[in-house]
Parts: structure tokens; sequence; C-alpha cells
């Protein structure tokens, strides 16, 4: 199976404060997938950078190999 979703070294910041740090990830065709964790940890920062609504501040980011 191919990888689909691939972050490597990913980080987010908002201002000075670290959001996302050093996020390695590594998604294949077929796999089911579940981000879980307490309010406020980077869940929905982490889903917004996947579809294109931020930008990451260090890292790759990678779809279908593509950038």
């Amino acid at each position: 199976m191919s990888t689909l979703i691939e972050l490597s070294g990913f980080s987010k910041n908002f201002g000075d404060t670290p959001v996302l740090r050093d996020i390695d990830l590594s998604v294949k065709e077929g796999e089911v997938v579940v981000i879980l964790g307490p309010s406020g940890c980077g869940k929905s920062t982490l889903l917004r950078c996947l579809n294109g609504l931020e930008l990451g501040h260090a890292g790759s980011l990678r779809f279908a190999g593509k950038a």
C-alpha cells in the first residue's frame, strides 16, 4: 500500500506559542486514523494544516508524495 499522507518534523506556532511540535505521521492507503486528545492539545490545528487552511512553520507535509 502506498503512503497517502506523510508528515515529517512538522511544527506549527501561533505567535511565540508552539502548538504542534515535531510531528511525524504516515498514513497509508486504506488505513483509518483517529486523532484523540484533550481540549487544547492541537487536534483541530493538525486537521486545519492537513486540509490546507493553516501553514506549518517547520518540517514537511506530503499528500501522495507531493508537497
